[in-house]
This record gives C-alpha cells, structure tokens and sequence, in this order.
C-alpha cells in the first residue's frame, strides 16, 4: 500500500501537447488531489520544444496545474504513469519514488507495448547503450514482479488485472465536463439526427450509412467540447462501433445530453459495467446485425420520447461520477 504523509509530493505523468480521454483523466486526478490539500504537479514527458511553447495542451489549460521537468526520487513521494507510460518505471530518476500505473486503458497498453518491442528491435545497440539495462520491455510479466500499485479505471481493466493475477489499489474512473453535467432535459431540442464520432467509427459504419440515405447522420470530427456538446443536444441518437479500449467519453457525453444510445462490444463496451445498457441497444459489430442495428436506429428515431426512458437510470448514475471521484481518490490517497 501507498504510504501518504503531509510531506507527499505527487507527480501525474502525462504526454505533453496531446489531448484525449486519458490525459483528461490525469489532469482531472491532478486537480482532485490540488483542491484535496495535496502538493501535486504535473510531469509531462516527449515534449517537442522545438514545435511548442509549453507542455500543457490549450484544452488543459484551465486546470492551472504547476508542472515540472524534474522530481524529487523520495520514497515519500507518489509518481502516477498511465499504463501507456508503464515502460517509465525503471527509470532510474524514479528509483525511490513510490509508483502507481493507473491502467486508463487495456487495449492502449498493449499497442504501447508492441510499439516499444518494435522500437527496441530496430536500435538495439542504441537503446542498450542509452538505458544501460535499467529499463525493460514493460510486459505483464515484468510490470507484475515490479514494485508498484496498480489503479484500475473500468471494469474492463478490473477484469484483465485480476486474470493477470495484478492486485489493485482501488478503481478510479474520470467524469465529464461540467457542460455535461446539467441534469438538464434536453428532449425538448431534439431532432431526427444520427451523430458518432467519425475517428473511430469507420467502415463498419460507413457500410450502415451507405444502406441508410434516409437517415441523417452527422459525423463529430475535429470539434471543439462545446460544439460535441452542441451537436449531442441536437442529436436522438448516438451511435458507437469503436474499439472502447476503456471507458469512452462520448458514450457517457451523449447519454448525460439525452442521446439514445447505440453500442458495440469491443473493449468495455462489453461490460455492462462500464456501459449499463438494455440488450436492445448493444450489438456484435457484424455483418449479420447490421438490419437491426438499421431497425433499432429508426426505432428511437421514430419513438424517441418512449426510447429515452431507457437511459434514465444511467444519467442518474453519470450524474454522480465527479461525486464518486473525489470520493475515491480522498480513499485512495489518504494521508496516512
């Protein structure tokens, strides 16, 4: 177990100019811990000088979390790495410090993991000479016999930590925007309109719209939150068939702004944890459903006001999540 004092630093490691769900998460935490009376900075690694002027992306910049470039590598100290950073805890800048991998992720991991296997295959002499044998390939064997915590973030990584035989420390999930967080009826505005999030959705959805003219679908790309949070207010249904490699935010986005919900079952979307949904609206991502998931859109489309009512319990639940949050991490990271 962690062992907090007053005299705790904690570092968030986090990649620097890069803006998604899981950094959202390590500033979220950052923040958590600040107004909780903790001393907490961010560490933000691969930053590219030459290409910015600072570390902390635009969209994190209300957050107004100190950073720094060094830590101090005492034992009294916490050092928190996304499990995408996991390769890190060998460093030996962080030798003392006490460790967390906080997994945001399942599916991120292992792409990190193939990319760092690739990566030392290429510049072996390099990367020997330059880490000197401190650092290893962070694999589920060798991240298991170091000496750190593990903090789950889905029932998705609750479930691959415990088939790895990995204890946990807690689970800690993010929470959304406060313009997320209303509690508002937005039925009122609604229209026949189909929205997804046209990064991840790709051919399989594609192959649905094709066959769907008569639909108006309207794609989310490169948007701003307020202009996602706008076009969900507008939208009846939300439609997602990516790879959910942790808790998505737009799933939870959608449902707080009153959006019917459309699911696959990849990632954690296969938990009904992680996506508390009637069977009605979570399909298998296959060819062979596609009629339905065709008959279920024009379904809530049709009889949206009736539909909705099926959401309800699971606003209520995101409606608490910030709650829940500072909960956990007053739980987690007590001062001992």
């Amino acid at each position: 177990m962690l062992k907090i004092s007053d005299s705790t630093t904690f570092y968030i490691v986090c990649p620097a100019n890069y803006a998604s769900g899981g950094p959202e998460d390590l500033h979220q935490m950052a923040l958590a811990l600040k107004e909780t009376g903790k001393k907490v900075f961010m560490h933000y690694l691969n930053y590219d000088q030459e290409k910015f002027s600072s570390p902390v992306h635009k969209e994190y910049e209300h957050y107004d979390i100190p950073y720094c470039e060094k830590i101090e590598n005492s034992a009294l100290n916490v050092m928190i790495f996304p499990e995408t950073f996991s390769i890190f805890i060998w460093e030996k800048n962080y030798s003392k410090i006490q460790k967390v991998i906080w997994w945001l992720s399942v599916s991120n991991f292992f792409a990190s993991l193939k990319a760092w296997e690739e990566n030392f295959k290429e510049n072996p002499p390099k990367l020997k000479h330059r880490l000197l044998g401190k650092i290893k390939l962070p694999t589920i064997r060798n991240v298991k016999k170091s000496k750190v915590s593990h903090l789950a973030h889905s029932y998705f990584s609750v479930d691959f930590l415990q088939k790895n035989g990995i204890k946990t420390i807690g689970k800690i999930s993010g929470y959304m925007e406060d313009m997320f967080l209303t509690g508002k009826d937005y039925t009122s505005e609604k229209k026949d309109i189909v929205t997804y999030n046209a990064v991840k959705n790709k051919d399989f959805l594609e192959n649905i719209k094709k066959i769907t003219p008569e639909i108006h679908w309207l794609p989310m790309i490169n948007m701003t939150l307020d202009e996602v949070a706008d076009c969900m207010k507008s939208a009846k249904v939300y439609v997602d068939f990516g790879h959910h490699p942790g808790r998505e935010k737009m799933p939870r986005e959608a449902c707080l702004l009153d959006c019917c919900l459309i699911i696959g079952k990849e990632g954690s979307a296969a938990y009904k944890e992680d996506v508390p949904i009637k069977d009605e609206y979570h399909f298998e991502k296959t060819e062979q459903n596609i009629p339905l998931i065709v008959e279920k859109i024009k379904d809530c489309l049709a009889n949206y006001d009736s539909k909705i009512k099926d959401f309800s319990n699971y606003k209520s639940e995101l409606l608490e999540e910030k709650k829940v949050f500072y909960e956990k991490i007053n739980q987690i990271f007590e001062t001992k």
